[in-house]
Order: structure tokens, then sequence, then C-alpha cells
């Protein structure tokens, strides 16, 4: 069966897609090319921006369109957004490869998830969802280590290199693209069927105890993890670890994010939802607190808890949302859940550039520290008001809440 070739062509594309050899030193990199710290957060929010207003309408065109068309267009904005940044310098040309790259990332945002999912449910194995997404996390995760290592040497020889050595991988990954195959019929592009998938979509959503919490939860990690990676390159020379050596601790921390992705289905298994869903939230809050402390070198240690809850969340979440939601607007679903992350990213993130610019990056970081523990005050009030379970049953939304033991009581 031909469905099957879409798992390692997911395997194969999310790496290819990811060898982005500026990510390491990104802030520097912008830095480099004529965009100072301070309009690098201005993108960086308009960025947030971009993924907030077009989240819920790129879902709705997956679930029209179907994921193969949504990820080729999402593919097509990441190659011209790393065309600019090889080519160009200065704010606007910035600017407009940023804003690209947000069409491209919320277009991709759900819709790979979705992808996955129902490939695998179609193939009668939904059960094997969160192994085979974590495994796909590792794989990821492990190319993309090297690419962080000599990333951080290409751009201590030249700052544009990163950039020029990206457009091979993402052009090769783009046409990889065109040989997945539709787990579901799509339904169709038209306004008036946009206008209705989107009503039903957000009502939904609406309904739906646990996907609300499931919201609630995840924005504040999210965001603080967002910001954290954005802005390592600049914190850990902060922390005085020299420009060569960013790619190594980069590395390294690609190795803690594979290690969180393989070890979240046996570490819910082994604490239960609730413990897993608090040590996700923990670990995030302890590596802000302890990056707010700015200790030289020791400083590139703590950041390391952020790459390892970044793991676990990415696994577990996305799974959680899958259990809940039904196929044709589980990508809807998903963008709305991201949705809810880029507008806590673009709220936030303006904040913590202009208090790094005229403060400290101490200063930021609790504020971030902040958001995270209101963050999980909030999260813990209505689930406990709702009596709400986040289950990790590979059931659908709409099957028998007596499936398992880890059901959703609501």
């Amino acid at each position: 069966m031909s469905l099957k070739r879409n798992i390692p062509l997911i395997y194969a594309t999310d790496s290819l897609m990811w060898a982005r050899f500026f990510i390491p030193v990104l802030a520097l990199f912008y830095i480099a090319s004529q965009v100072p710290i301070a309009e690098f957060s201005i993108i960086m929010s308009v960025f947030a921006l971009t993924i907030l207003v077009l989240e819920i309408p790129s879902g709705v065109v997956a679930d029209m369109i179907g994921r193969k068309r949504t990820l080729l267009l999402s593919r097509a904005m990441y190659i011209m957004e790393i065309f600019i940044l090889a080519f160009f310098n200065g704010f606007w040309p910035f600017l407009m490869a940023k804003v690209l790259s947000g069409i491209g990332v919320s277009l991709f945002s759900g819709t790979r998830s979705a992808l996955l999912y129902e490939t695998l449910k179609k193939l009668g194995r939904e059960r094997e969802h969160k192994r085979v997404s974590g495994n796909i996390n590792i794989v990821t995760s492990i190319s993309m280590a090297f690419v962080l290592i000599i990333g951080a040497f290409l751009f201590s020889l030249d700052p544009k290199l990163p950039a020029l050595a990206s457009l091979p991988f993402v052009l090769f990954g783009f046409v990889l693209t065109f040989f997945l195959e539709e787990p579901y019929k799509p339904k169709g592009a038209s306004f008036r069927n946009a206008f209705r998938h989107l009503s039903e979509g957000l009502g939904h959503f609406r309904r739906n105890r646990a996907l609300k919490a499931i919201a609630i939860y995840s924005v504040p990690p999210a965001v603080a993890i967002h910001i954290a990676m954005s802005m390592s390159s600049f914190y850990l020379e902060a922390v005085l670890i020299p420009v060569s050596l960013i790619g190594v601790v980069a590395f390294v921390g690609s190795f803690f994010k594979v290690f969180g992705s393989r070890r979240a289905d046996t570490l819910e298994d082994r604490i239960g939802e609730g413990g897993a869903l608090y040590l996700m939230q923990a670990l995030v809050i302890a590596g802000t607190f302890l990056m707010a402390l700015m200790v030289p070198y020791v400083g590139a240690l703590v950041y390391l808890l952020i790459p390892l809850a970044a793991g676990f969340m990415e696994v577990l979440v996305n799974h959680y949302m899958n259990c809940h939601v039904v196929p044709t607007h589980r990508a809807t679903m998903l963008s709305i859940r991201n949705m809810l992350d880029n507008l806590g990213i673009f709220i936030l993130f303006p904040v913590v550039g202009y208090v790094t610019q005229s403060g400290t990056i101490t200063q930021s970081y609790s504020i971030v520290l902040f958001v995270m523990i209101a963050g999980l005050a909030a999260f813990q009030l209505y689930r406990s008001r709702n009596s709400i379970r986040v289950s990790t049953d590979t059931a659908d939304a709409g099957r028998s809440k007596t499936k398992k033991k880890r059901s959703l009581s609501v």
C-alpha cells in the first residue's frame, strides 16, 4: 500500500526541512545581517502575529485541500524565506522573510501531525502514534544536531554561509513532499465550505473541555520555550560561551530533546498523566529560573532543561490533542492550539526584547517565569473545577469513555 511510504517520507522531509544552519546562532545571525537585537524582537513578534492570524484559516485549508498540498505550500514559503536570508540584509528584507516563514509555519503546524496520525489510523496502527511521533522527533533532532554544530562553524567563517548551506536541503525536502499520499479525501475548497468548516471546528473546540484544558496548559511553556530557544545564542554569548562553541551547546541540547521525545511515552506510563503534565511545567520553570541567574559558563548547562522539556511536550501535548478530535477537523483543532501559543508569543516577545535592551536578561526572564507560574495556576484551577483528564487513549473523540482507566472524565 502506497500509504505506508508516508511514514518514512515524514522522517526524511522533516529532517531535511529542519536543516537550517543558522538556527543555533539565530539572534547573532540577524545582528550580523544588519538587524540589531531590538529589531530582531520586533521581527519575531511579527512572525508570531503572522502565525496567529493565519493559524486557524491554514488549518481549515489543510482540512479542505488536503495535507499534501498544504505541506507543499508551506515548504515553498520556507524556500523563499531562506533565499532572502542568504542574499539580502537589513530590517525590511528580513521582516519579509519572517512573514513568509510565518505563513509556512501556519500551514505546517497541525497539518503534518494530522497527516501522521491519520496515516497510522488508516493503516490500523493508531496505537503506535506516540511511539512513531517520538521516533520522528528523535530522527529529526539527531539530524539537526549535526546541522547545529556545522551551522555555528559556518557562521564563524562567514555570517551568510549558514543560510546558503540550507537552500539545497529544503529544496530536496520540497521535492520529496510530492510523494506523500492523502489518508482521507479532502472536502474540497469553497468559501461556503471554509466558513462552515471553521464554524464547526470552533464549536467543537468550545464544547470540548479537554481541548480547552490542553490549550490553557500548553501556552505558557510553549511561549517560554520559544523565547528561550530563539534568543539562545544571545543568552549563551552573555554567559561567556564562545560563538564557536554555541553550536556544541545546541548539539547537546538536541540530544536532550531526543531523550525527552524518546522517553515521553515511558515516562507517562510510569508517573501517569498528571505527573507528566506537572513535570513538563516544572522543567520549564526550573530552566527559566536558573537561566535568569546568568551564571557564567554554568548557564549553558541549565539551558539544556529547555530542549528536554520541549522533547516531552512535542510528543505528549500533540498526542493529547489528537485523542479528542475527529479526523475531519483534526488540523483545525491543532491549529487553534498553535494559534493560542502564538498569541502568547506575540504579546510576550516584544516585552522581553524591550526589557533585554533597556534592562537585563535576568529581568526579562523573570517576566517569563511569572507568566509560567500564573499559567500553571490557571490550568490547575480549570482542570480541578471541570474534573478533566486529558486522556492518553488512542481512541478518537466520540468513542466510548470506558476504553481504559485513563479515559476522559468530565
